[in-house]
């Protein structure tokens, strides 16, 4: 699995991310419980507990876009014309 819609700079800045240890990316994933101080998710090869402080939820609502900058993610809002 990839980030096959993601724009290759972006791409390479979770690589290096991921790499320096500072964010962990699970691909093929499901989130299966959302609980106060963990999340529960479903991996290719088993379920895993991860310990958390903030879940964000993004499903058709207003995209997290300074936390997204702040973490060094280039965010472009596009709007169509009517």
């Amino acid at each position: 699995a990839t980030f096959s819609r993601a724009k290759q700079k972006n791409r390479e800045k979770l690589e290096a991310l991921e790499s320096a240890g500072k964010i962990r990316v699970l691909l093929s994933s499901n989130v299966k419980q959302i609980d106060p101080e963990s999340v529960t998710i479903a991996l290719e090869d088993g379920m895993e507990t991860i310990q958390n402080d903030e879940v964000i939820v993004s499903a058709g609502g207003i995209l997290p876009t300074k936390f997204l900058q702040d973490i060094g993610i280039n965010v472009v809002t596009k709007w169509g014309d009517e």
